[in-house]
């Protein structure tokens, strides 16, 4: 499934996922059949996934099956309600799928547009550069030379107050026209700090992916 998204000013910007991703469909933007079987289908495809991963030779029972299923059904219903979340600010969750013992992974994919004669951090604020971090580990940012225009890399360590650490990722292209600016952001938010270097090269991918069209071109 393929994603357009119009309405984020004169533009209209298109999701083509690469292998290993999948658009999560969402209220108001996809019929409800639409959504029933996408669902239908991943949640499937999830199950078939979670058995896959059992140790060879592992018989499942009867109860396993059951929470396998039970499992695959509850992040499909985690992805359909951050996508609904997210669509009603025009943006849209991708998920990732086929990290190597690993669920789906939820990525939050925007667009937006400024003026280019007012300079701003619009983008560094969206990746998480300008907040954040703890006062040992403050956002690491690196700046990316892309094909269609400049990229910025952030990476961010936040303690929760329960002491959890959780790291955000922000990937964003700035693209930069005679009468607007145009912003791409992926935001990634994770425990699991192992999936780190597994997905640094996914979301390069899936950046690459999303194509931005301007009305007037």
């Amino acid at each position: 499934m393929s994603a357009r998204t119009a309405g984020v000013g004169e533009l209209d910007w298109t999701i083509d996922p690469p292998e290993g991703w999948l658009v999560v469909p969402a209220a108001g933007t996809e019929t409800p059949d639409a959504i029933r079987v996408w669902e239908q289908e991943v949640t499937e495809a999830l199950r078939a996934s979670f058995a896959e991963q059992a140790p060879e030779g592992f018989d499942l029972s009867d109860d396993d099956r059951a929470a396998v299923l039970e499992a695959a059904t509850a992040a499909i219903a985690n992805l359909r309600a951050q996508a609904d979340g997210a669509a009603g600010d025009g943006q849209r969750v991708v998920a990732g799928f086929g990290l190597p013992d690993r669920g789906p992974v939820p990525v939050l994919v925007a667009v937006g547009s400024s003026d280019p004669g007012e300079p701003d951090d619009a983008l560094l604020e969206a990746l998480g550069a300008k907040g954040g971090g703890t006062p040992l580990n403050p956002p690491t940012v690196d700046y990316l030379e892309l094909p269609d225009g400049d990229g910025v890399r952030v990476s961010r360590l936040d303690i929760a107050n329960d002491g959890a650490a959780w790291l955000s990722v922000g990937l964003g292209r700035r693209t930069e026209y005679q009468d607007a600016v145009v912003d791409t952001v992926l935001l990634w938010r994770t425990q699991d700090l192992f999936a780190v270097p597994l997905m640094m090269e996914a979301l390069d991918e899936l950046l690459a992916a999303i194509t931005i069209t301007r009305s007037d071109s």
